[in-house]
Parts: structure tokens; sequence; C-alpha cells
């Protein structure tokens, strides 16, 4: 005669328990409280340490960046002897470009140190152009930014409202945005037709296009906003891989964008200059979990789905091999 070895249907039960637990333990978790990112925004802020941490840069039409030849002689010969080779001369508006010379001119980027303070400026933005920041994050930090827009001032004193675009973006895909800022000023035409094309395509599309962009993570993108707040973790530092440059190290860009950079939901040109003031928060990390962690959790949580069914599903049949013994 056989009977059932004592002790089995409990550790049938607790394995299956074990299986299951994860999945009643999220039905019952209590939801985070969601708090803004504005919220880190408005105290302890220093001034921004200019090149040494934060790099002011931007685009303007009467300036187009083809300064990767420093020789004056080069634009002479090639490009008619005009100051952006853009086939045109374009006049600048000091009303409407508020910009510095420095500001706007290339120049190779300085290595800078990474942000770990708080900090906050105002950036004055041409009609049709482009502003941007530049900075160094580091995975020790949780960067907190929040962008303020707001126009001239009114009769009354008043700050006029204002749209326009923000984004983040890592060296290299500001290298493709500067080129895409180039193209739509050239005097040829052609550039239109293609931004129409892409106007409308999704993210993940336009990055394999060679004359198309994308935003950080292809969501650190805000079009026709008047303000913006967003929080940015990295887990490790930012680098590209090439085959002929190895590694390089990226940087980041917070740029606003006062042009109409074909994007199908962006603002338009606002027919002003545009302020920002931007503030960024550094919150130092007490714990950074390693890019692997993710894989490994998946890989474990996988392997028990397999396993654990092989597992109880061998001990039930091995269960009635068994003699015992009355």
């Amino acid at each position: 005669m056989q009977q059932e070895a004592p002790g089995r249907p409990m550790r049938a039960f607790c394995g299956l328990w074990l299986f299951l637990a994860p999945c009643f333990v999220a039905f019952l978790a209590v939801p985070v409280a969601a708090a803004p990112a504005s919220e880190a925004c408005g105290t302890d802020l220093l001034e921004a340490d200019w090149n040494r941490t934060v790099e002011r840069t931007g685009l303007v039409p009467w300036n187009m960046n083809y300064g990767y030849y420093p020789d004056e002689y080069y634009y002479e010969d090639d490009m008619g002897g005009m100051e952006g080779g853009n086939g045109e001369q374009t006049e600048r508006n000091t009303t409407l470009h508020p910009e510095e010379d420095w500001m706007v001119s290339w120049r190779y980027p300085q290595p800078l140190a990474p942000l770990r303070t708080s900090m906050y400026a105002t950036m004055a933005v041409g009609n049709d152009s482009v502003g941007a920041y530049r900075f160094n994050l580091s995975a020790d930090h949780r960067m907190t930014f929040c962008v303020t827009l707001y126009g001239d001032l009114d009769e009354d004193g008043d700050r006029l409202p204002v749209e326009a675009d923000v984004y983040l973006l890592t060296t290299k895909q500001y290298e493709r945005y500067e080129q895409a800022y180039n193209n739509a000023h050239q005097s040829y035409g052609w550039w239109d037709d293609i931004e129409m094309l892409l106007a409308d395509r999704a993210p993940e599309l336009r990055r394999y296009d060679p004359m198309g962009w994308t935003s950080y993570r292809d969501v650190h993108a805000y079009e026709s906003v008047e303000e913006v707040s967003f929080s940015l973790s990295l887990d490790k530092a930012e680098v590209s891989r090439s085959l002929f440059n190895g590694e390089v190290w990226e940087d980041f860009y917070l740029v606003v964008d006062t042009w109409d950079n074909g994007h199908g939901k962006d603002a338009p040109s606002p027919d002003s200059v545009v302020y920002a003031d931007v503030s960024a928060v550094a919150t130092p990390r007490s714990f950074v979990m390693p890019p692997a962690s993710v894989a490994l959790v998946l890989i474990v949580l996988l392997g028990g789905m397999v396993a654990v069914p092989a597992i109880v599903q061998r001990r039930y049949a091995m269960a009635g091999l068994e003699a015992v013994e009355a």
C-alpha cells in the first residue's frame, strides 16, 4: 500500500506561493505619489560657473557655423567671402538677435567639469535662432531642469507670453541638429521639401534618416511650451562608439529652439526675442544600480518562470513512483 510522503504537499504549496508572490505584491503595492520636477527648482541655486561647468552656445541665421576650418581665406576663396557661406548674406537685426559674436562663433569645445552644484541662468534667444547650454552630466547626480520662457515686456511692464521648443541633446545629436539648422537656412531651397517629408515621421524612423535628428532617449523633446520641467538620471557615463574614433565622451545640450525645425508640432518663429530662465538642480544619488542589473533581474525572472513549473512537475511525477511502506 502506498501513502503520500509527509510534508510533500506543504513543500509543493510553498513552491507555488514563492512563484506567485511577486504577482500579488504588484497588485497590493501602494503607488508612490508623483511629485512634479518643478518643485526642486526654487531654492539653493547659484549663478552659473561659465566655461567651467556650463558653456553658452547657439545658432543664428546671420552667422552660419561652418567654422571647422579656421582659415578665413578658405571662406573667401571657396564660399564667396561671406561670413557663413550660405549663398547670400543675411543681414543682422540687433533688435531680433541679441546674441553676442562669441556665443555663435564656432570654437573647439573645451572639456567641462561635471555639474555637481545647482545653478540658474537667463538666456536670450533671437528670432529664428537656437540658444543652448552645454553641460557635463554624470551618473552621480540626478539632474532636474526647469525652463520658463517669456517674450519682451509690454507697455505695463509685464512679460508677454511666448512659446518655443526645448530639447535635450547629446553632442552627437546636437551636431546633427546643427547640420539640419544650417541646411534649412541655405539658399538652395531643397531642404524645405525634405523637411516636409520628415515632419510627421516617428522619432524612431527619423533616427535612421541621414538628415533627421532626435532628442535624448527620444523623449526629451518639449515642443510649443511656455515652461517645462523634467528630470534626468544616468546609469553610466554617456559615450558614443564608432569604428574609427573608438569611445567619444558625450556632453549634453539644453536647447531652446525658436525656428521652424520641421517637426510637425514644433512652435513657429515668434518674430521676437525669447528669454529663458533656466535652472539646473543637482541632487546627489546615494546608490546607482549597475547597468547590468536590469538584464540580470529579467534573466532570473524568466529562468524562474521556466524552472519552477519543471521542478514541480518532476517532483509530482517522482512522487507516484516512490513506494512508501505503511
